[in-house]
């Protein structure tokens, strides 16, 4: 029994005459009638009877319909999923990424995404940035996002680096300032990550060079903590200028010298393919990092952007 069969034997039993399935299916009248022949030698049952000029259905194709018609609806309905897929409207996107990127913007980023896709289904888990890699190389996410330095394969990874702000409470006499160093800095509160962060050794670096004196009130582990803690006129500290813009409205932003960048990366599966729906939400995270189109400076999976 072929598709072809089936399609046949519908069309006749829907339109009742060769001529008339014959237009439906855009084939010639001999064709179907072949068809539907070799559809009966098939089965070993009549379908149709000729009674003056038209077919009649037998007994037998009003029950064989019902179960032809269910199996082309199958078909045609899988046929639909595939191209769905493929167009990125139904499948699924799962992402594992540290708290600061997975509070706010990530879940904003995928809600945008997803709105032309209702059959696509979003999971999110949130993990520290040194777990993150563990999670992804169980190849049971689409993608990561964690912050660097982490020592996942380079070759399956794509960076981007912030040039982090200085942020002030409301208000806060510094405020007159364009831009900070250590040097206006020096001895006030400081909000900060724990002790052994990237972000905590470069301040600290930077401090040390310009003999100012670097005086820590506070450790957290998130930067979205920080940020409350500065609003509330606790200290001042450091902040990613995009990542956790959403949590800067309470604060004020200057640039900071000396740079002190800030690098989080797009981790991929090592041995898995990466699905068309999780390439199409790459271009999504590379336009929100950088704003703009990603400027790639070697391959795919490693390159590097500036924001």
């Amino acid at each position: 029994m072929r598709l072809r069969q089936l399609e046949c034997f519908r069309a006749l039993m829907l339109h009742g005459t060769m001529t008339r399935a014959a237009e439906m299916l855009r084939m010639s009248q001999p064709a179907v009638s072949t068809t539907i022949a070799a559809l009966e030698r098939s089965i070993g049952l009549p379908l149709f009877v000729r009674l003056g000029s038209r077919l009649h259905p037998t007994p037998e194709a009003q029950l064989f319909y019902v179960e032809a018609s269910k199996a082309l609806d199958a078909i045609e309905g899988t046929v639909q999923v595939a191209q769905e897929i493929k167009s990125g409207r139904r499948g699924s996107l799962s992402i594992v990424a540290y708290p600061n990127v997975s509070i706010s913007l990530l879940p904003r980023l995928m809600s945008s995404f997803a709105a032309d896709k209702p059959d696509l289904r979003l999971k999110i888990i949130t993990r520290p940035s040194q777990s993150v890699k563990e999670l992804i190389s169980t190849n049971t996410f689409d993608l990561a996002i964690a912050e660097l330095p982490t020592d996942y394969p380079t070759s399956h990874m794509e960076v981007f680096s912030f040039d982090c702000m200085c942020m002030l409470p409301k208000g806060h006499p510094l405020c007159r300032f364009t831009k900070l160093t250590p040097l206006e800095l020096d001895g006030l509160p400081f909000v900060t990550l724990f002790k052994g962060d990237p972000l905590y050794l470069s301040i600290a670096a930077a401090f040390s060079k310009m003999n100012a004196v670097w005086n820590v009130v506070i450790e957290t582990e998130f930067l979205t903590s920080a940020c409350e803690f500065v609003a509330a006129g606790r200290g001042v500290g450091l902040i990613d200028p995009l990542i956790s813009a959403p949590f800067t409205d309470k604060v004020e932003l200057r640039p900071f010298e000396p740079t002190i960048t800030y690098q989080i990366a797009i981790l991929y599966p090592i041995h898995d393919q990466i699905s068309r729906v999780a390439l199409d939400f790459v271009d999504v995270l590379r336009k929100a990092f950088t704003g703009d189109e990603a400027r790639s400076t070697g391959g795919e999976q490693d390159s590097k952007h500036e924001v």
